[in-house]
């Protein structure tokens, strides 16, 4: 009798140890899964702020090259000129200054999922290493 309990004892501790093993690898998924989540939604802020800029920058272009064609329409219109050629030259500079921050932001180095990755590598070799050290 008493190696029927002891049995029926170890089997109460091995489907415990299971049940244990397995919420903590469900917590780990979890856990890798909203890390996913935040690193998607990081990467598509990135991506709208990169298409806001990219509109912005298209816009100010074609109507600093519209305020260039009226100015050199008028040239000869007294004072008016400089004053259509001055802001011309605001939106293209400001097309330009927007177009730098996009190439600069575009050629930034950007590793999608560097967290969520970085975080399974961490977690196989914290497995591997309680394989091995693990008594057989």
């Amino acid at each position: 009798m008493t190696q029927q309990a002891g049995g029926e004892g170890g089997r109460q501790g091995l489907f415990t140890s299971v049940k244990n093993t397995l919420a903590t690898l469900l917590t780990i998924g979890r856990t890798r899964f909203e890390l996913l989540v935040v690193e998607l939604e990081e990467e598509k802020l990135r991506l709208m702020s990169l298409w806001s800029k990219a509109i912005a920058a298209a816009f100010l272009l074609s109507v600093g090259v519209i305020m260039a064609i009226f100015c050199l329409a008028v040239v000869f219109w007294e004072h008016r000129v400089l004053v259509f050629g001055l802001f011309a030259a605001l939106f293209i500079v400001s097309a330009l200054l927007l177009v730098a921050s996009l190439k600069r932001q575009v050629g930034e180095p950007r590793k999608l999922f560097r967290n969520s990755l970085g975080e399974l590598e961490t977690d196989i070799a914290l497995l591997r290493r309680d394989r091995e050290q693990a008594p057989e």
